[in-house]
């Protein structure tokens, strides 16, 4: 894995693996056993040991791809869990989502998958079950989306919009304007079929994201009875693919809502919906395979 901005210090991780730890009060303890024959001479023999025992290991370990591996593991989980305790606590403060035991069902079943993947028996690699839990966790992400969809007061078109719309384009066949009429008509035109485009739009995303959160779970269970019962038969990986193609699909419909709401929210002086951009874009790369 290549460093970057957000890779971990390997050698600080080193520092602070539970084994380094218990060579390092080893050492200290025997420099302190040996300062009691030979006093400061004893000690200063131990630390220099210490010393050269940690200079090697910093020199060493960090570089050891198994070693960065484990590290790399370890802050993918974080990460994951962290994001996962604020989606779920968001999810419950925008009133929760009829989703929710679906997603409860998910982490249940993807558990089973960590456990088949340990031993080995199963047709799943540890990173492919990672991935998975990555789509179970933007899966909670849809039910925030939810949450907030069902929650918040959409801007509705007034009935007379369509009728307006009629009467400007009446209008305008009829000619006999003046430029100054027939320009103001003309942008009231745009912003009428606009107004009417983007809810049209925003209907159909909404039914997206409902189709999303039906079929992902449905999706998960066939995977997950496919490793248990035939785990060398089937395409798992194809399969796990393709799952991550359609949560995208899903995840542009529901950036397309949140834009959608944020523009109604700006134009009716509410206070708009927050962007997650950047985490979505985080996503993605987490669900990449390496």
């Amino acid at each position: 894995m290549s460093s970057g901005p957000d890779s971990p210090a390997y050698w600080w991780e080193f520092l602070k693996h539970p084994f380094n730890q218990t060579v390092v009060l080893g050492l200290v303890a025997g420099a302190l056993a040996l300062s009691v024959p030979w006093g400061g001479d004893g000690l200063g023999l131990g630390l220099i040991a210490l010393a050269a025992v940690e200079m090697v290991g910093l020199a060493t370990v960090p570089s050891l791809a198994p070693f960065r591996a484990w590290v790399d593991k370890r802050e993918r989980s974080r990460a994951r869990e962290t994001r996962r305790q604020a989606l779920h606590t968001e999810v419950l403060g925008h009133g929760g989502s009829p989703h929710l035991r679906s997603y409860e069902q998910m982490t249940t079943r993807v558990a089973s998958l960590y456990r088949t993947a340990a031993g080995k028996d199963g047709g799943l690699t540890e990173r492919e079950v990672e991935q998975i839990d990555d789509l179970v966790v933007d899966f909670l992400r849809l039910c925030l989306s939810d949450a907030v969809l069902k929650g918040s007061k959409a801007v509705q078109l007034p009935p007379q919009v369509e009728y307006r719309l009629r009467d400007i384009e009446k209008r305008l066949e009829a000619g006999g304007l003046s430029r100054d009429e027939e320009l103001q008509l003309r942008q009231a035109k745009a912003e009428y079929d606009e107004a009417i485009a983007r809810q049209t739009r925003m209907a159909t995303r909404r039914n997206t994201l409902e189709a999303s959160l039906v079929a992902m779970p449905v999706r998960l269970e066939e995977l997950y009875q496919m490793v248990l019962t035939a785990p060398r038969g089937g395409n798992l990986s194809q399969m796990l693919e393709e799952s991550v193609s359609k949560l995208r699909l899903a995840e542009e419909a529901v950036a397309d809502i949140e834009s959608s709401l944020e523009g109604g929210a700006q134009a009716s002086g509410a206070i708009p919906i927050h962007t997650r951009a950047a985490a979505r874009d985080q996503r993605r790369a987490l669900g990449q395979k390496n």
